[in-house]
């Protein structure tokens, strides 16, 4: 991760309203500003609703914000280049297309837009996915379809990877060793990747950033290592205040979950450390 170089994606206090019955509107982004550097792994949590994959698609520009400005490897989100598109690699939630055609087919179809296809990685990953590559794509199940899209979506190694719910139809051996590439090739290539996930032991294990949302919000964008170390769950004693300092996330009865914690500023304070399973359960408590 190079924090020293431009970000490939940025958010400035971004907001997308939509609207529905009776006038009435609804905010899936309120505000949101974040910004992704070359090898940094966004993990994106939030339940349903929160606004993660339209959070996606305005960074793909396939929805326009209602206010605020994205930029994508340094260019506008709405005036995006062809080289620039060419350096995106995006996998949604239910990947659709090429039926009709084989994979191999599919595959050399979708490589002809991409000069910088390597051929290693795809085979690789047929074989690492157990693809056929004569089985026609409209026979493969949802798992082999999902498969397939994040070879096509990878394969030509993107300076911006967008996956929503990538591994979410993947048996538990490909998906891990799915999340274990996806971190190495963010690395070896210099890329940002953002990636939304409800299997929290897939973000722990990879992403370099947790990246929370709650109603539309960032609640908290921070180094993985540092959630675990600053976002704790507080038991108050009677009486006993929340010291000035603190980002209160949530707060319930004597439960205050907070960040930036410190063990050493506050020795004597009842602080329990969270996994990501518990801490997204605390905070939508």
């Amino acid at each position: 991760m190079d924090m020293n170089q431009a970000p490939i994606l940025e958010f400035n206090k971004v907001s997308k309203h939509f609207s529905v019955k009776d006038g009435v509107g609804k905010i899936a982004i309120n505000g949101l500003s974040i910004k992704l550097f070359p090898g940094m792994l966004v993990g994106l949590l939030g339940k349903n609703g929160a606004g993660k994959s339209t959070l996606m698609r305005c960074a793909l520009g396939i929805i326009e914000p209602s206010s605020g400005e994205i930029t994508t490897l340094g260019e506008p989100i709405n005036q995006l280049s062809s080289e620039a598109k060419a350096q995106i690699g995006y996998v949604p939630q239910q990947p659709f297309g090429y039926e009709g055609f084989s994979v191999s087919r599919a595959l050399e179809l979708h490589r002809s837009f991409y000069p910088a296809w390597d051929r290693e990685l795809e085979n690789t990953w047929l074989e690492r996915f157990d693809l056929d590559s004569k089985q026609q794509v409209q026979r493969m199940s949802v798992g082999q379809r999902q498969s397939l899209a994040l070879i096509m979506a990878m394969a030509y190694r993107p300076k911006l990877l967008i996956l929503d719910e990538p591994v979410a139809s993947l048996d538990p051996i490909a998906r891990r060793k799915f999340m274990a590439d996806l971190f190495e090739l963010a690395l070896e290539s210099g890329s940002a990747v953002l990636f939304s996930s409800h299997i929290t032991s897939d973000l722990e294990r990879v992403a370099s950033h947790l990246a929370l949302m709650r109603s539309g919000e960032l609640v908290l964008f921070k180094e993985m290592d540092s959630v675990r170390e600053e976002v704790k769950l507080l038991t108050l004693a009677n009486g006993e205040d929340i010291p000035t300092g603190l980002n209160v996330l949530n707060h319930q009865g004597n439960k205050v979950l907070v960040d930036n914690f410190s063990d050493v500023k506050y020795p004597d304070m009842a602080a329990e450390s969270l996994n990501l399973e518990r801490l997204f359960m605390e905070l939508h408590r």
